[in-house]
């Protein structure tokens, strides 16, 4: 007698009950390509602004410089009116070994003027002067054709670095204007705050679990979370394999050992009949021997 079992389990995942509710989420700056546009024309004035700032303000200042508006085309074209130059400051006792000919100075062309004056050190003369300095600069502006006085060290103000184009006119605007410039920074951080209140932000759908046997949402409903499937485990497919090849094999294993057992119980059966029959046989030879014994006749010899 066999028995066959296969099992194979089968596990459906736990599922919750899920229900879908709307939130306002803000947009994202990739959202539309006229935002992206309007954020990098931002990005791009602000860097520029920020740049301007450092090289008009923090640059001198850190190198002991000022930055200064040319008002005159005696420079041009190497400068021109309303572009902006920046001028490091130099000791008066350096300036005859560290300013060379062809250099840029910015002096003052009397002790008591307070204008400045940008021009190019076309030569220099070495010698002992009257105030106790030992040289005299000759300048002359590249868009002049007559030499300026003799500059005396006592007299610079600075060293040419660099310059930005077109720049100061709009310094020079707004230092002159500083009411105008405050009215309309305060007007455009309110119209960008204004704009920002009544920009409407975009719903996301999105869905949550419903715990079980709760109503609709109302005073009682439970707070929304995050939906979860749980998954019971599963046996590996191989291993699923190895186990039914294992149930085979003993289901075979417990046939083999039921027909060996019906063969032993088979023989010891045959080997009782031919007993029983072989003693049967010896019975009735004996009785036939007996009574063949019986019927033949004595002879008697006689002398």
């Amino acid at each position: 007698m066999s028995t066959k079992t296969t099992s194979k389990a089968r596990r459906q995942p736990v599922r919750t009950k899920t229900r879908t509710t709307a939130r306002k989420t803000t947009r994202g700056w990739y959202d539309s390509p006229w935002q992206i546009a309007a954020r990098a024309i931002g990005s791009a004035f602000a860097i520029v602004v920020i740049a301007a700032l450092a090289a008009l303000l923090v640059v001198p200042r850190v190198l002991g410089g000022d930055s200064l508006t040319v008002l005159s085309g005696s420079m041009e074209p190497t400068f021109s009116p309303g572009d902006v130059v920046v001028v490091k400051g130099t000791d008066e006792a350096k300036v005859c070994n560290d300013v060379s000919v062809g250099q840029i100075v910015t002096y003052f062309p009397e002790p008591n003027d307070p204008t400045l004056i940008t021009h190019r050190v076309i030569g220099k003369t070495i010698g002992t002067f009257e105030d106790g300095t030992s040289c005299r600069l000759i300048t002359q502006g590249d868009a002049n054709s007559s030499v300026d006085e003799p500059v005396s060290p006592a007299q610079v103000r600075g060293v040419f670095m660099y310059g930005v184009p077109g720049l100061g006119w709009i310094r020079q605007w707004v230092s002159q204007n500083p009411m105008i410039v405050a009215g309309i920074a305060a007007a455009v951080l309110i119209g960008w705050g204004a704009l920002s209140s009544f920009r409407k932000p975009r719903t996301t759908v999105v869905s949550v679990p419903r715990p079980q046997g709760a109503g609709p949402s109302g005073a009682g409903a439970a707070a929304p979370a995050p939906t979860v499937t749980y998954q019971a485990p599963v046996a590996e497919p191989r291993e699923q394999d190895l186990r039914e090849r294992e149930l085979a094999i003993r289901e075979r294993e417990i046939e083999l050992r039921e027909r060996e057992l019906a063969f032993a119980m088979g023989g010891r059966d045959a080997v009782t009949e031919a007993e029983a029959l072989l003693k049967s046989a010896e019975t009735d030879e004996i009785a036939s021997d007996a009574k063949h014994s019986d019927s033949t006749p004595n002879h008697r010899n006689e002398g």
